[in-house]
């Protein structure tokens, strides 16, 4: 009882466990502060680069990405997305460029890093700025803010604020420029036919229902017939207005006007815009820039290109870290370091005419521009084999499974899904036959559970379960040359006879473009989920020769953390 009532009376030792928590406590407080204040005042400045070493007189490249939020959309960039091409971009030895350089550059012939990176992001969003920024800090990147004049003055959350411009240019890592004064539709016709009249970018509830359209400073405002309603004089007048009003604005408001231009919409103005809207545009456009990016679809800008007809590639939301590397290659002539992911699900495969990216359970196949790119599974296959998965891809593309690929690609079967299609090929020694004429895929049956608790069932574009575009569940089987296909849950094809010509071969994945006269020239396959497996026969037992399905655990785990995320979601966009 004694020693308990000596360490109840022991005030010194009391007091010690109070000074130790005391301190531990402030330790704590002093890095929540601490981050709080990185979050929100800007620690970091960018590091210049010295451009004394620099002797690149070629060129540069530029690129300009949409908006970015945290789990990405169909306009927008997903954080994560976003970091990994940055990433990859900075380990091929790319350095972010100023406008300072450019203007040096083309007026002053001063040279460039040996890989000179234009980097801007579009339209002007406060969440861009909240995922992008730690980006440029990690990776000592400057990029350019686009913004459209007129919501620097609308007070609207969701875009950037004079206030939050300004300090974000003090801190090196951004510059400013401009999408124009304002983001207006004009001559506008939607997928039933109908002519509306001048729509503001909150007045088009989506872009999906619109037929056709021009930008405000585009064209003559036009009727229904596409005849002009104003005269030269009130068409020059309504866009010289539009630009003075652009110029007050960001006087007004940021004390100056941005440097660059990246106007809306892109290769209009030089090329298919009227003449005389043409002429307005570029006298103003020179009268209020320092340069304008005026092309979209191609990265280079050489030494030969003129200050106020710059070109950039805009990224979309869908690409991959290498179908961004591959454009860059195509566009510079240059070679490029493909990111693989999970080195040794790489280690089995060989690309041919690609690059093939292993990431969980998913396998990223991009071709290259305009080639048939395909994935070679090394391990020997048997003569019957399966193939169980999931592919997708974009409407501008196609999906390929080839069984009994020879070394020379002389012989083959090939099971072909673009968008919603189905086609079956074999070739025997280098002829191509169509095995299976161009067949409708079933919708994949979604069951929802109504107010009364009854199933239901709806025809869904997509499965809904690893979100690849156009996903399609498939089963393929080739065994005694009787082929197989279920797709989404549903026989396609049952006991189709192959020609007994052919006969062991690789498995091959494939990836390619479908030619056309807007279709991206590179195209991203994708498989996950795959199983790929010998067939049993007399003494022979079933083998997996790959898989990269992800098993029940890590499964279980996926999903509670993607739950997590959505709820995370869902409190960020209601409060």
């Amino acid at each position: 009882m004694k020693r308990k009532s000596d360490e109840i009376l022991d005030y010194k030792k009391k007091n010690r466990r109070k000074v130790r928590r005391s301190i531990l406590q402030l330790g704590i407080l002093l890095v929540i502060v601490f981050l709080v204040f990185q979050a929100f005042v800007e620690m970091n400045r960018y590091d210049a680069l010295n451009n004394k070493e620099w002797k690149n007189k070629q060129g540069f490249i530029a690129l300009s990405y949409p908006g970015v939020s945290r789990d990405g959309s169909d306009s927008l960039f997903a954080k994560k997305q976003l970091q990994r091409q940055l990433e990859a971009l900075r380990e091929q030895g790319y350095e972010t460029i100023s406008q300072q350089d450019i203007l040096n550059f083309y007026k002053n012939k001063k040279p460039l890093p040996e890989k000179a990176l234009f980097l801007a992001f579009e339209d002007g969003r406060t969440d861009t700025s909240v995922y992008v920024n730690p980006l440029l800090k990690k990776y000592n990147y400057k990029a350019t803010l686009l913004s459209f004049a007129n919501k620097l003055e609308e007070n609207d959350k969701r875009f950037l604020q004079p206030s939050h411009l300004k300090q974000m240019q003090k801190s090196g890592f951004w510059e400013l420029g401009s999408n124009g004064n304002r983001l207006t539709y004009i001559n506008i016709f939607n997928k039933e036919g109908t002519f509306l009249n001048i729509r503001d970018d909150e007045e088009v509830l989506s872009k999906d229902k619109i037929e056709s359209y021009n930008h405000f400073s585009m064209d003559f405002i036009r009727d229904q017939y596409l005849i002009p309603s104003e005269n030269r004089l009130e068409m020059e007048r309504r866009i010289t207005n539009d630009y003075k009003s652009m110029r007050k604005t960001y006087q007004e408001k940021l004390g100056a006007i941005p440097g660059v231009y990246m106007i809306m919409h892109a290769n209009g103005l030089y090329n298919t815009a009227n003449k005389l809207v043409t002429e307005v545009n570029d006298k103003e456009i020179r009268k209020t820039f320092d340069m304008h990016f005026n092309q979209e679809g191609t990265a280079l800008n050489t030494r030969g290109r003129e200050l106020y007809n710059l070109t950039r590639v805009q990224p979309k939301p869908s690409w991959s870290t290498n179908h961004l590397l591959m454009k860059i290659q195509s566009d510079t002539k240059q070679r490029v370091d493909f990111v693989t992911g999970n080195e040794k699900q790489a280690n089995q495969w060989k690309a041919i005419e690609s690059a093939a990216e292993f990431r969980d359970s998913l396998i990223t196949l991009t071709s290259k521009s305009k080639k048939a790119g395909k994935l070679v599974l090394m391990e020997n296959t048997a003569k019957d084999i399966q193939f169980t998965g999931k592919v997708g891809g974009s409407i501008e593309g196609q999906q390929s499974i080839y069984l009994r690929h020879s070394e020379n690609g002389d012989s083959y079967v090939k099971i072909t899904v673009e968008n919603d299609y189905l086609v079956i090929e074999e070739k025997v020694e280098g002829q191509l036959k169509e095995l299976l004429e161009k067949k409708s895929i079933p919708k994949v049956e979604i069951v929802q559970t109504t107010t009364n608790e009854k199933p239901t069932v709806r025809k869904g574009d997509n499965a809904q379960s690893e979100g690849l575009p156009n996903e399609k569940s498939i089963d393929i089987k080739l065994q005694n040359n009787k082929l197989n296909v279920r797709l989404n849950n549903k026989k396609i094809v049952s006991n189709l006879e192959v020609n007994q010509d052919i006969q062991d071969g690789k498995l091959v994945l494939g990836s390619s473009w479908v030619p056309g006269d807007t279709n991206d020239p590179i195209h991203d396959a994708q498989f996950s989920e795959v199983t790929i497996a010998s067939l049993a026969d007399s003494g022979v037992e079933q083998t997996t020769l790959f898989t990269n399905e992800i098993q029940k655990p890590r499964q279980l785990m996926y999903t509670f953390v993607g739950s997590i995320k959505s709820a995370m979601n869902w409190v960020v966009d209601n409060f």
